[in-house]
């Protein structure tokens, strides 16, 4: 009845018409529209923005990384004179060069893209600043390596270097770290900003649709009064209507604002992370597609999403992810879920790459969804075989410096064994610093009676010494057999010396000759320090200084041909020693020093000598610390031959 009358009133009313509300909500609508096209736009520009800032950190802090080999590079380079080290250090220079290089092209590249989405120029001129001293740091690291190349390994040049080197990177690492403070500083403040812009737009939706809504309600209730007023009933069914209407509305606007907070914070969760991550349903559909893995793969996430995410796996692991599936549908569960494991993937041209994987189920997702963090590891992979190929080298060139070592010691050995003669008043110590001994001892009674000792300190380890040693001994022992005298003994093992060693190779050497009655010595010091005569009351009597150039280094001239000597009193001793000795240092980095050494000499004696105590009182002194030096000490005793 209620539906006729109505009818009837607006059949014999004269009704007005209803006001067109259509162009106001198509107009409120096209505002809308470009209000989310807009603020859409705007979010993708700040997004740019945010993965160009991301790359940056990136790329400085890789930055910091390699100007850090640098230094230990050119470090190793100044300070070591080892081969097969120092060809490990030019390796690492030129690698970090190369690396630091491309790291500072790419961050152009970068900040090229990061002004083409923002006209400002807040670091394009730090940016710049940053490459002129990256450029010099490149420089001085090309300088180095030339040096290195050179043959000039622990040259001054090169501690030089080293010194600018650490000074220019500390300097850049601080500026480094300030910009990236600076540049975190910002993101988080554009963050901030993407979020503001996030809930205006949001805003502005909002009190678009609530004007359109309450529009429509004041228009219609005014309408509804003016013509329906004889009819409550009606016009209360209506009024309902619309409050329910309303309702609906409000509750929708709601869930819609709800849904609009969740998907923002997770989008932006997700393309801020250097990972790449996609989300898929149970059957393997891709649902989601971040920035980082549209970077890794090539392709866009429009294109990516709704297909399986064998999209980007290789066609030989295809079979292997139904399986997956298949045995996840039967048991609810599987293996590869909850920790990394290595996999390939496949990127938009066919190429495949090595990736960490990562799969994990979200919990209390309807329907059920699956992450996959995803990691490229090509760099990773290249790094781990040049280190590889590096350490397969350096195993090579270690073994054949032992082979070389081990035959030098043979050598070394067989010569010292052969050329020292059995001679009770002598006494020697020597402590090799590596596997044997640069230093070398040789004794030989004279045709006289007498009796003839050298102490040999060559430069270097290994093969150099054991070279020297060769010349030295075989003419030593020419000459012993002859009777010549010392000095004739010296001036021929430096002209062979001379003439056999290579620059930089030289030997130390203090020669002693004892007469037959041990009541005189003559004694010849070239470079080592100085030859002690010690009563056999501890008392020291005598001091024979260097006063030669060591063998090897120029040929002498007759005014230099000539020996100290000196007269022994009954009891004295007779001590030479290498520079080792003096220089051994403990624990906490003292050295013995000339002075601790003197002070162990001035003890009473018997014919036992002062030698076996010397030795247990420096090995105390050192301790567990590292030898720097070979250590040789030799004594002659005159106590037990003399009344």
């Amino acid at each position: 009845m209620v539906e006729r009358v109505t009818e009837d009133v607006f059949t014999y009313m004269d009704v007005p018409k209803p006001p067109k509300l259509a162009p106001r909500i198509i107009a409120v609508v096209l505002i809308v529209c470009l209000v989310l096209l807009l603020g859409q736009w705007m979010q993708d520009r700040l997004e740019q923005q945010e993965n160009a800032m991301f790359q940056k950190l990136f790329l400085h802090y890789q930055k910091i990384g390699f100007i850090g080999q640098i230094n230990n590079a050119v470090m190793a380079l100044s300070v070591n004179n080892n081969g097969v080290a120092v060809g490990a250090a030019q390796e690492l220079l030129r690698t970090s060069m190369n690396q630091l290089k491309w790291t500072q092209n790419e961050l152009l590249v970068v900040e090229q893209r990061r002004q083409d989405v923002d006209e400002s120029d807040d670091y394009s001129v730090k940016e710049a600043l940053i490459a002129k001293e990256i450029e010099q740091i490149i420089i001085y690291a090309n300088e180095a390596l030339a040096e290195a190349k050179a043959n000039n390994q622990g040259g001054q040049r090169l501690g030089e270097i080293s010194e600018i080197l650490l000074l220019s990177s500390q300097y850049n690492k601080d500026e480094i770290s300030h910009y990236i403070a600076t540049l975190t500083s910002d993101l988080a403040g554009k963050n901030q900003r993407n979020q503001q812009i996030g809930w205006l737009v949001t805003f502005i939706v909002l009190l678009s649709v609530l004007f359109v809504s309450l529009t429509s309600y004041w228009r219609g209730k005014k309408l509804v009064d003016k013509q329906f007023n004889f009819i409550n009933k009606t016009n209360q069914q209506l009024k309902n209507e619309i409050i329910l209407r309303k309702n609906t509305e409000e509750n929708i606007t709601q869930q819609a604002k709800v849904y609009l907070e969740q998907q923002t914070k997770l989008k932006s969760i997700l393309d801020s992370t250097a990972n790449s991550i996609i989300t898929t349903n149970v059957d393997g559909i891709i649902d989601s597609f971040n920035k980082a893995a549209e970077t890794m793969y090539g392709y866009p996430a429009s294109l990516t999403i709704d297909k399986n995410i064998k999209f980007v796996i290789p066609e030989s692991l295809h079979i292997k992810h139904d399986e997956s599936i298949q045995l996840y549908k039967k048991i609810g569960t599987h293996e590869v879920f909850g920790r990394w494991r290595e996999s390939t993937g496949k990127r938009v041209d066919g190429s495949e790459f090595p990736v960490y994987l990562y799969i994990s189920k979200v919990e209390g997702s309807e329907p059920e969804l699956f992450i996959y963090i995803i990691q490229d590891i090509t760099q990773k992979k290249k790094t781990d075989e040049i280190l590889q190929n590096a350490l397969t080298e350096l195993t090579q060139k270690q073994a054949q410096t032992e082979e070389e070592e081990r035959i030098a010691r043979h050598v070394f050995e067989n010569i010292t064994a052969s050329n020292n003669a059995i001679i009770p008043e002598v006494s020697s110590w020597c402590e090799p610093m590596g596997t044997f001994s640069g230093d070398m001892v040789l004794s030989a009674i004279l045709p006289s009676g007498g009796i003839r000792i050298l102490l040999c300190d060559f430069t270097g380890h290994g093969l150099p010494a054991a070279l020297g040693a060769v010349p030295v001994s075989t003419i030593h022992s020419a000459v012993a057999k002859k009777g010549l005298p010392l000095a004739i003994l010296m001036n021929e093992l430096n002209n062979k010396l001379n003439e056999l060693l290579p620059t930089g190779i030289f030997c130390c050497i203090a020669g002693i000759d004892l007469d037959a009655s041990r009541t005189q010595a003559q004694i010849w010091n070239a470079g080592l320090p100085e030859v002690l005569v010690v009563n056999q009351t501890g008392e020291i009597t005598q001091r024979i200084v260097s006063n030669h150039l060591p063998l090897g280094v120029v040929a002498y001239n007759k005014n230099e041909l000539h020996c100290s000597e000196i007269k022994l009193g009954v009891g004295d001793s007779i001590y030479a020693l290498s520079d080792g000795l003096t220089e051994a240092e403990n624990e906490l980095g003292d050295m013995l020093g000339q002075q601790r050494f003197e002070q162990l000499l001035m003890s009473q004696t018997d014919e036992h000598g002062r030698l076996t105590d010397i030795r247990s009182s420096v090995e105390k002194f050192v301790g567990k610390a590292a030898p720097t030096d070979d250590i040789s000490l030799i004594e002659i005793k005159t106590l037990s031959t003399i009344a």
